[in-house]
């Protein structure tokens, strides 16, 4: 990006196919509503980082990280006037769990804290994000990037699955059968009434119900999954005008103002960038 000293770069890491990296500058960009099926981490380098989440606003300051669990909603805007440059992590869930068994004999982990304040970790996250910038060693990048991620597991995740509201279990059968359906049919139209039907739950209910289980309505959930999807595509090389026909959406046009909007950058650009 090129507009008021913003940009932004998307790849995926060296040898480690299950991270994708983010390095980028932003001044008056914001983030829509989303979330990643990823764990996010981040490392805030200048200014402010502020985002909009369930709870509240968080504010991360330079020289702290950003922590976001996969499915936790959220948006991400300048919270000061300069703007804010970081580097992002979004770490595979099956990679996550591996590690987590390694390091904390638990295969399922979450991390309490958004914004956290770890000096150490913060200088070793942020050379290990540098590091992943030239893939001429992937071996020597892929270890340090997975020892610098068992750290962040030691130091601050805690064990067992939390839903981002914190809703019983009983209570999200409905949604459960509800997101089910737009995971099992993401590239199909799908309506309210067959979401509906699955649920076993009145078409209000349910979009109550299921903004309550993942923090946005169906509708916005299927686009986050389409997106989520079509980033993967792109990062492997894929074309845009056929990355848009294969997940869902109208048009090549359509797909890039959902990507500028959820990612910050355009689709040709995650193609373009990828070291």
């Amino acid at each position: 990006m090129g507009a008021e000293g913003e940009h932004a770069r998307l790849w995926t890491a060296a040898g480690s196919p299950q991270v994708e990296l983010l390095s980028a500058r932003f001044e008056r960009f914001a983030f829509d509503r989303h979330s990643h099926e990823q764990l996010s981490l981040g490392v805030i380098e200048q200014g402010a980082e502020g985002l909009h989440m369930a709870g509240g606003t968080v504010v991360v300051p330079a020289g702290q990280l950003v922590i976001i669990n996969p499915g936790q909603v959220h948006t991400g805007f300048a919270a000061e006037e300069s703007g804010w440059r970081y580097r992002m992590f979004y770490f595979d869930t099956a990679m996550v769990d591996e590690l987590a068994r390694e390091h904390l004999g638990a295969g399922s982990v979450w991390f309490p804290e958004t914004a956290v304040q770890d000096a150490g970790l913060f200088a070793r996250m942020r050379r290990v994000h540098q590091g992943q910038e030239d893939s001429g060693d992937p071996l020597t990048a892929e270890s340090l990037l997975l020892d610098g991620l068992g750290e962040v597991l030691r130091r601050h995740a805690r064990t067992g699955r939390v839903s981002a509201a914190g809703a019983p279990r009983d209570a999200r059968r409905g949604p459960d059968l509800a997101r089910q359906v737009l995971h099992d049919r993401w590239t199909e139209p799908v309506t309210v009434a067959e979401l509906s039907t699955a649920a076993g739950m009145p078409r209000a209910s349910l979009i109550a119900a299921f903004r309550q289980a993942y923090g946005l309505p169906p509708h916005a959930y299927l686009l986050r999954l389409r997106a989520n999807r079509a980033r993967r595509l792109l990062l492997a090389g894929e074309r845009p005008a056929e990355v848009a026909a294969a997940t869902g959406f109208s048009d090549q046009a359509h797909l890039t103002r959902i990507c500028k909007r959820y990612f910050g950058v355009t689709p040709g650009a995650i193609r373009a960038l990828r070291p």
